[in-house]
């Protein structure tokens, strides 16, 4: 039961990572975008499914403190900041995608807004992500640390960095799968520049985590590295299949490889921690709520799960084509309810 239930959550946050991971890219990317017409087509692809997107984050808050509620209260306290800086650019950039929807076009300021949340949003969570593994200094089960140790030797920056990366990189994959054909060339160059430094980063990240972490990583047994070895191989041939397929059709073979590679580094990553979940020496085992709970939980997710996915699948089946810039006439017809009443400009 323990272990169904870390699966549920290591399935929550992969595809937390999968979805909002790209509306945060291409709410990064939208900083360096001029073309009013393209911002606007950027925004339609995030509009329409974030909010629903977002919620795999809810489930997988929810399901840790649920599940696992000793790890959860030993990791918040070491993680306060950046879940708080997190929180507040995931509320920020809401309220201004919102605003900038229902705006004739996009307005500069409140799309620039929106990718300043989104940017701070992606590195608050690469840094959470980063002192997680780093570990989190526990004594008699209980956190023993300062507010500022998430930060170590500065691994946690590195990957925040990566996350960045990571995301924008996802973003541009989707771009170029949705946009029309001019600004769907853009956002395939946008993914090839963003392929090596990605690469370095990841590289940089993995060889630096047996010095930053304070675990035991385990690959002593064919369980471990048979797994991890396959986690590397298949990030590799996502790597390199988004750089070959950018820009070419079928458009959405650069998404499936992006899918990948983010499942194989979890992959990568679960097979050298597990059975920790908060390193060093907090387990899924010690943590883990009592039989009943979990059960409940069980019975929970088997009726909401499933409405969940379908929910997600049929949100992006209805928007799957491509969008078109919306344009809101500056005066509205005339005879048409309230619209007749606005006084003309």
């Amino acid at each position: 039961m323990v272990f169904f239930w870390m699966s549920v959550l290591l399935l929550a946050l992969l595809a937390y990572v999968i979805l909002d991971g790209y509306d945060l890219g291409i709410g990064t990317l939208m900083l360096f975008e001029k073309d009013g017409d393209t911002r606007r087509a950027m925004l339609d692809v995030v509009g329409n499914v974030w909010d629903g997107n977002e919620s795999w984050l809810i489930l997988l808050a929810m399901g840790l403190w649920a599940g696992f509620p000793d790890a959860y209260a030993t990791a918040l306290p070491g993680l306060y900041l950046p879940l708080c800086l997190m929180l507040v650019a995931l509320i920020f950039r809401g309220f201004a995608v919102e605003m900038a929807l229902h705006r004739p076009g996009v307005d500069r300021l409140w799309g620039r807004l929106f990718g300043l949340g989104s940017l701070v949003a992606a590195f608050a969570q690469g840094v959470v992500f980063g002192g997680l593994l780093s570990g989190i200094t526990v004594v008699n089960h209980r956190f023993a640390g300062g507010t500022w140790d998430f930060l170590g030797h500065g691994y946690a920056l590195l990957t925040g960095c990566a996350t960045v990366l990571l995301y924008a990189w996802a973003g541009a994959a989707q771009l170029q799968s949705k946009l029309a054909v001019g600004q769907r060339r853009r956002a395939s160059r946008q993914m090839r520049l963003l392929t090596g430094p990605l690469v370095l980063a990841s590289a940089l990240s993995a060889s630096l985590l047996p010095v930053a972490t304070s675990a035991h990583l385990h690959l002593n047994g064919v369980d471990r590295w048979l797994p991890f070895g396959y986690g590397l191989l298949i990030a590799a041939g996502g790597f390199y299949t988004s750089w070959r397929w950018a820009g070419r059709s079928p458009r959405q073979v650069s998404f499936v490889a992006v899918v990948a590679t983010q499942a194989a580094g979890l992959l990568a990553l679960t097979s050298l921690y597990f059975p920790a979940l908060v390193p060093p020496s907090v387990t899924i085992y010690s943590s883990a709520s009592g039989r009943n709970t979990l059960v409940f939980l069980t019975v929970m997710i088997g009726i909401i799960g499933p409405g969940t996915v379908a929910y997600g699948i049929y949100a992006h089946w209805v928007f799957r084509s491509a969008p078109s810039a919306i344009q809101v006439p500056d005066t509205p017809p005339a005879g048409h309810g309230r619209a007749a009443l606005a006084p003309s400009k």
